[in-house]
């Protein structure tokens, strides 16, 4: 059957009228006569045999499906042969390959646009030169279990093998010792027999990562390819190309460098793990600091995430954790293994802490060479190599950078007495090994033929970072060349260490030349540097920038920007686009513009998109604050629930971890924190709320515990002032102190109000200031009080008008209570026959700090009720009248008591028995209702009143909280009811 007109038409367009074979390319149409303007040269080949005869015929596909499109690639005749007589090479699933792959050039040369239909394919992917030599060279990938050399693999060179052993001994890898975490490190390996997987090996240099993950790979996965792409674009065109890759390791040693530069995508990732194709594995090494520091997304809802992808590619890895030194289990091992070999043994003896794959892999000499360098400009060489991969710059340094570098390392005398070959004669030094294959620094090529550059060994470049890391300290000489002359690839990477390790000029520059390059991530970053620097102006110039160069996620921070300049038209307008483009920060920008307009329909829509483009939880972060303040509070609870798993998911397993590039910022390091679990605990805290309005005590507590141990000082705040509520004032303050520290008014005066409670009256009354400094009303009324009772009366007086002035009645009860706000009191005391007592007197009996219980009377010829009233409120926190004037005889006659020459008196004897408990009531009411005004506890005030004692109030336009506190004091002391 022959192929149609209308498929073969088809075919040639979207081929292009050029061969699919890679590298080839050869026209296959060309002018011919008059009469027969174009002749084709070219030869529709068959993928699957057009018969079950023919090359490659077996398949269920029927005679008509074999002459579709979707079944032909166009070649050249003498391809077309190739591929014919080589069947057993050429399979179907390469040839589907090649077509694709040849197909998306076409297309990609074409500005995208589908030959056929004229329509934009944004989809299209562009073959790449890694993606034509993979399907040529297919029988050349190397067998997992077959010799591969350590070096293409990632394994460090270890001690030398002394001659005469025997064969069994590799020359390259010593034998191996088994670690602790095979067991599982095996398992998870051959689950990729089942399903595809992808696995992380993390741990400091030379722990042996890589090497453990070669054994597992050669145990559990033998007959299985292995692929090692150069670079991280070649890696993710790999993966997003539909090439076949079943039965694979996709052998990723430093992953670090596949992450820096963003070539790898997570849309790569997640197509392999998702497809069910498979099998696939991708394994991968890491240093733990490395690993960290992609987690650490930024503090600001609009703010450039270098690491986004990096983080979501992690999140979806299998962790396993190598530390360098061996266990007691793993020494006992090498031991044996050493009996065999003679340079594990070796190892083993040299190692003071069992750190023995260090050892193995010449540590002592490395380091050794560095320090104690015979050749000072040599170790110079080195010392740029190692700290410019801690500024940022991938693992191989070209050698004209490498150059440029160590020149800054150079003292004076040494740049003066320098010779033409400098450079060339330290690059010798640093590349001679110390023992065997070992040696400081190591020419690095992607390509035969190609030197990339060379990269100091990761022995020496983790020993400068732990070095650094202990002062606290990045590098500093580097950073000017490195973001002058770095190349495009590594510039992003360094403009990020520079900014957050305190070098934002550099920064700037770096990512200067990307931006004029056409890098839309560097322009949203030089956006974000500018909004950092209070330039709106210039953040949304180059926001704009990114966003005319194709950049759809700029959209959210340059409305961002043009709000803050007040350009509210326009910035509504870019929330708009952006989220109609599918940013999900925009998408939860335009709904919360749609709530503040009061449209919770379509607020609630684009909540939900942002949920669905895979945002961090911010969208059911919103939508669950939304419901709540419609009152739906079981569909907030839901949406914040999820919200929280969305943030944990987000900031990952361990929502404590937290590392930066080395010497990072206090800065820096804060505004990552706060970013990496800002939607997790601004979802706790509601929830924590929520559960509070409910009384739901427990569940609340553990939401805003949740919220508080990742710094929230709200949470803090709300839980601290719970627990202090529920009488556990000292369990309290280690809530309160923190964010009362960070500036909490309301904290403030909680932790004041705890210390005086625990007599530690200085520093309570700090707080009391602080807080009343800040304009809380209630402190500023309980600081009156404490100047009240430390005898600072015209200072008291000044701080009870700044609270009668904030709308504080509570304090001005207190003062009226115990004394009056104007009065000085002078007391005397007069000692009393019990002739002069009587039956005019009306008497009140209270309990005093030094145990007795006094008979406190007034009447009408030397005092009034209210006089009393206050009188006892003030006297209730002292001793009685008898220990207070020690000229008295124990038998404690009756007093009359004055409070001033001219002022009130009143009448004290000792209670009888029968009124000791009374006293002791009393007393203890009074208080405890003086406490609640210090402590401005309004509700507790109004607690014992009846709701319609309380709308009567209300009615007649009194002050509610005045009146009732008068009452259940007058309740107190006149009608003696407890």
């Amino acid at each position: 059957m022959a192929v149609p007109v209308s498929e073969q038409r088809k075919l040639f367009q979207r081929s292009g009228d050029v061969c699919a074979f890679p590298r080839c390319k050869k026209a296959l149409t060309a002018k011919q006569t008059d009469s027969e303007p174009v002749a084709s040269l070219g030869e529709i080949a068959h993928i699957v045999g057009d018969s079950a005869n023919g090359p490659r015929g077996t398949s269920l596909l029927t005679s008509r499906e074999r002459n579709q499109y979707e079944n032909l690639i166009l070649l050249c005749n003498y391809h077309h042969q190739l591929i014919d007589s080589h069947p057993a090479t050429w399979t179907v699933s390469r040839l589907e390959a090649m077509k694709r792959t040849h197909e998306e050039w076409v297309r990609s040369r074409l500005g995208s646009i589908d030959p056929v239909t004229g329509t934009a394919d944004r989809g299209a992917q562009s073959g790449g030169d890694f993606i034509e030599w993979f399907i040529t060279e297919a029988e050349r990938w190397p067998i997992v279990d077959s010799p591969v050399d350590r070096a293409l693999l990632g394994i460090h060179a270890a001690l030398p093998l002394p001659s005469g052993l025997p064969e069994s001994l590799s020359a390259q890898l010593p034998e191996y010792v088994r670690r602790d975490m095979d067991a599982e490190l095996h398992e998870a390996v051959g689950d990729a027999a089942r399903r595809s997987g992808f696995i992380v090996v993390v741990g400091p240099s030379a722990s042996g990562k890589t090497r453990s993950v070669y054994e597992a790979v050669r145990a559990k996965l033998s007959g299985w390819r292995m692929i090692i792409p150069p670079t991280a674009g070649d890696l993710d065109e790999l993966l997003l190309s539909g090439i076949p890759l079943d039965r694979s390791v996709i052998w990723l040693d430093e992953l670090t460098r596949y992450l820096d530069s963003g070539a790898l995508s997570l849309r790569a990732i997640r197509k392999i793990l998702a497809e069910q194709s498979g099998p696939l594995l991708v394994i991968g090494t890491m240093w733990p600091a490395d690993f960290d520091r992609y987690c650490v997304p930024p503090v600001t809802e609009h703010a450039l995430d270098l690491n986004a992808d990096a983080a979501a590619i992690l999140r979806l890895a299998i962790r396993f954790d190598l530390a360098s030194a061996f266990t007691e289990p793993e020494y006992r091992r090498a031991a044996t293994v050493g009996e065999q070999d003679p340079r594990v043994r070796e190892a083993i003896e040299r190692s003071a802490d069992a750190a023995i794959p260090s050892c193995l892999a010449c540590a002592p000499e490395l380091i050794r060479r560095w320090e104690q360098p015979s050749d000072p400009v040599g170790a110079a060489v080195i010392t740029a190599a190692v700290e410019a991969r801690l500024c940022g710059h991938p693992a191989a340094v070209p050698p004209g950078l490498l150059r440029s570098l160590a020149a800054e390392y150079l003292t004076s005398a040494q740049r003066a007495t320098a010779t033409a070959d400098w450079f060339d004669s330290a690059l010798q030094w640093a590349l001679r090994p110390v023992r065997g294959d070992v040696a400081p620094l190591i020419p690095m090529a992607r390509r035969v033929g190609e030197l990339d550059g060379y990269q100091a060994s990761d022995i020496l470049t983790h020993r400068a970072a732990r070095r650094y890391g202990e002062r606290r300290q990045s590098p500093d000489k580097l950073w000017g060349v490195l973001a002058t002359h770095a190349d495009h690839e590594a510039s992003m990477a360094i403009g990020m260490f520079a900014s957050a390790c305190g070098y934002p000029d550099h920064a700037e520059v770096a990512w200067s030349r990307l931006a004029e390059a056409g890098d839309t991530s560097a322009m949203r970053a030089l956006g974000l540097a500018r909004h950092d620097d209070g330039d709106d102006e210039g953040a949304a110039t180059w926001y704009h920038r990114a966003v005319e160069a194709g950049d759809n996620e700029a959209m959210a921070p340059l409305a961002a920007a043009l709000q803050q300049l007040g350009r509210t038209g326009e910035a509504n307008t870019w929330i708009r686009r952006g989220a109609e483009a599918g940013v999900p920060g925009a998408m939860v920008g335009l709904g919360r513009m749609l709530e503040d307009d009061g449209d919770y329909q379509m607020a609630r829509h684009w909540y939900e998109a942002a949920s669905e483009a895979e945002d961090d939880g911010a969208g059911k972060l919103f939508l669950g604050c939304m419901l709540r303040d419609q009152g739906d509070l079981d569909a907030a609870c839901e949406c914040l629930h999820e919200a929280a798993e969305a943030g944990r998911a987000f900031a990952g397993a361990d929502l404590h971890h937290m590392a930066m590039p080395i010497g990072a910022t206090d800065a820096a390091i804060g505004r990552f924190r706060v970013g990496l679990t800002t939607t997790y605990a601004s979802a706790a805290l509601c929830l924590g709320e929520i559960y509070l309005s409910q009384e739901r005590s427990d569940e609340a507590k553990t939401w805003l515990q949740r919220a508080a141990n990742l710094g929230r000082q709200d949470a803090m705040l709300v839980l601290g002032t719970l627990v202090w509520h529920e009488g556990e004032h000292e369990l309290a303050l280690t809530w309160l102190r923190p964010a009362a520290e960070a500036g909490e008014a309301e904290a403030m005066l909680y932790v004041g109000l705890t210390l005086d409670e625990l007599e530690e009256s200085s520093e309570a009354g700090t707080w009391f200031k602080r807080a009343a400094s800040e304009g809380h009303p209630l402190a500023m009324g309980r600081y009156a009080i404490y100047l009240h009772k430390h005898g600072d009366t015209a200072q008291a007086l000044e701080w009870l008008t700044k609270a009668r002035e904030a709308g504080d009645r509570v304090a001005d009860m207190f003062f009226a209570a115990v004394r009056g706000t104007n009065s000085q009191t002078v007391v005397t005391v007069s000692p009393l026959n019990l002739g002069d007592l009587n039956d005019a007197i009306s008497w009140t009996p209270m309990a005093h700090t030094c145990g007795c219980v006094a008979d406190w009377g007034w009447e009408v010829e030397h005092s009034d009720p209210l006089s009393f009233m206050q009188w006892c409120s003030g006297v209730v926190t002292v001793e009685c009248p008898w220990h207070a004037v020690a000229r008295f005889p124990e038998d404690r006659p009756p007093l009359l008591v004055r409070s001033s020459p001219h002022g009130p008196a009143f009448y004290a004897r000792a209670a009888s028995s029968a009124d000791e408990n009374l006293g002791q009531r009393i007393a203890s009411g009074i208080q405890e209702l003086l406490a609640m005004a210090e402590n401005g506890d309004v509700a507790g005030i109004l607690a014992t009143i009846s709701s319609d004692y309380r709308s009567w109030l209300e009615s007649q336009q009194y002050d509610v909280e005045e009146e009732c506190f008068r009452w259940r004091l007058m309740n107190l002391i006149l009608n003696r009811c407890t």
